[in-house]
């Protein structure tokens, strides 16, 4: 059984909008739920928001590096990037995405998918657009509580890191942190923000190693992730479609240290 859940990113200063797709076949909703508990929040009421503030909930910052970790050993990631513009169809824009992340994959025809709220005006919209693209084969769970389906908030955590990411490639934000324990530089060196969340996705995100370029080509191993795991919407301007492409669309997965 694979199970997919998905949960979106909005950011007004880069005019666009990511929707994060966490792909896995294991039970992450009970792992979510210890590290809740673990935490001291009580996992029925309480959830991980990328947007909580860590200065009022600082041990939600333990539960953030749980959920990364469930991300790095048991998931795999997939992107759907569209402009601000097309927020008002966003369900429809994630769901053209998913629909070719599916059949560029080998997933299989069991799957259970798990959509947050605000996708569509209502779920009978959202059941209706699914049969026009032939998704309705699938299990489909629409404008769901993500308190009650955890494994969306593993979806807002690559959302949120992934729209991070996309904002220093566009040069909005331009952050250092210390590269800190067990990260192969000496701690307290500097690097960039994106640089650091790139490190910690890059083998999760779906794609395929160009072999050509690799044998017989500059040796690098690269992931290619369109179309296995990114999905550009055509209403993306050009710049847009330009740095999506540059920070996502191939991924290098030899050593950075």
């Amino acid at each position: 059984m694979t199970k997919i859940y998905i949960d979106d990113s909005v950011h007004k200063r880069g005019k666009f909008v990511i929707s994060g797709i966490i792909v896995t076949n294991e039970n992450i909703e009970n792992k979510i739920s210890e590290s809740l508990k673990s935490n001291g929040f009580d996992p029925e009421n309480s959830e991980f928001k990328s947007g909580l503030s860590y200065r009022k909930y600082p041990k939600m910052l333990d539960v953030r590096n749980d959920l990364k970790n469930i991300i790095s050993s048991v998931c795999k990631i997939g992107l759907v990037v569209l402009p601000i513009a097309e927020r008002p169809n966003i369900g429809i824009e994630t769901f053209k995405g998913l629909k070719q992340i599916i059949e560029s994959n080998e997933f299989g025809k069991d799957i259970e998918i798990y959509v947050d709220q605000n996708y569509f005006r209502n779920v009978d919209t959202g059941i209706e657009y699914a049969k026009e693209i032939g998704l309705e084969i699938y299990e489909l769970n629409l404008e769901l509580d993500s308190k009650k389906f955890k494994g969306i908030q593993l979806a807002d955590l690559v959302a949120h890191s992934c729209s991070t990411m996309l904002l220093e490639q566009l040069k909005i934000i331009d952050k250092k942190v210390k590269a800190g324990d067990n990260s192969g530089y000496e701690p307290d060196l500097e690097i960039e923000l994106g640089f650091e969340l790139w490190a910690g996705i890059r083998y999760n995100l779906l794609g395929e190693i160009d072999m050509e370029r690799f044998e017989t080509g500059d040796g690098f191993p690269m992931k290619m992730t369109e179309p296995y795991g990114l999905y550009i919407s055509e209403f993306c301007d050009n710049e847009l479609k330009k740095n999506a492409k540059e920070r996502f669309g191939e991924i290098y997965m030899g050593c950075i240290h």
